[in-house]
């Protein structure tokens, strides 16, 4: 029978004496403390922003298809109005709260906005 997929091996990679640290919390990387804090705030506070801001595409375009859809009818124009409305205050406060992370990591010393600057410092 013909094989279609060969086999593949993980292989060890080595990380020299660089990569090292104490607890979950501290890896060292080319000299630098990187704090594993920093990098799972990272994430967390990336993953939010991408769904915070797929809910503010997915409201406002049902908010305006809502409205398109609403043939006049007074009350449903004003619902449609309202969800596009408090759709933009929510994209306008994920912007705000990415603003305001910033300002805390740099003055915690913490790089939270840049998580591939922590993972990949190269």
């Amino acid at each position: 029978m013909f094989k279609l997929i060969s086999t593949i091996y993980a292989a060890d990679i080595p990380l020299g004496s660089e990569v090292g640290g104490v607890g979950p919390f501290q890896t060292g990387i080319s000299g630098a403390v990187q704090t594993g804090l920093g990098t799972f705030l990272s994430n967390i506070i990336t993953t939010i922003t991408v769904v915070g801001s797929l809910a503010f595409v997915i409201f406002f375009t049902l908010g305006g298809l809502e409205w398109i859809t609403a043939g006049g009818d007074k009350a449903k124009v004003s619902s449609a109005q309202t969800q596009m409305t408090q759709a933009t205050i929510g994209l306008i406060a994920i912007v705000a709260s990415y603003f305001i992370i910033g300002i805390v990591g740099a003055v915690l010393g913490l790089d939270i906005l840049r998580p591939f600057k922590t993972l990949f410092p190269n």
